[in-house]
């Protein structure tokens, strides 16, 4: 669990090809291993894992950095390791529930409800 932390601070799943294997190296235990503790402490398998790391990664951009807001989806999509904008869109939304475009435009909105 400590590794996990530690892989969690050094945003290693940026990676766009990170994968089960690779986390489990960087460990320095086997998959069998890993995906039990996934399972066991964080309720995930490796991909839910690893998706809701970018996702909220990126997300964390966005809300802190108003430039990202204005980027094109399939930038923010390779900023956080997706391989398609269309992969990012789907994962997006079904972590947060919201598109995006919608995320951003909320986002927005509270921006200009705040300063004025």
């Amino acid at each position: 669990l400590e590794g996990l932390k530690e892989f969690e601070q050094s945003n290693g799943f940026l990676q766009n090809s990170f994968s089960l294997a690779n986390l489990a190296s960087v460990l320095g235990t086997n998959t069998k291993y890993l995906t039990f503790i996934l399972n066991k402490y964080y309720q995930k398998d490796f991909s839910t894992y690893i998706n809701e790391l970018r996702i909220d990664y990126i997300i964390q951009k966005i809300e802190t950095n108003k430039e990202y807001r204005s980027y094109k989806f399939s930038y923010l999509a390779e900023e956080c390791g997706f391989s398609s904008h269309s992969k990012f869109s789907s994962i997006f939304k079904s972590v947060t529930g919201f598109s995006p475009s919608t995320f951003i435009e909320y986002l927005e909105k509270q921006a200009v409800a705040s300063n004025g």
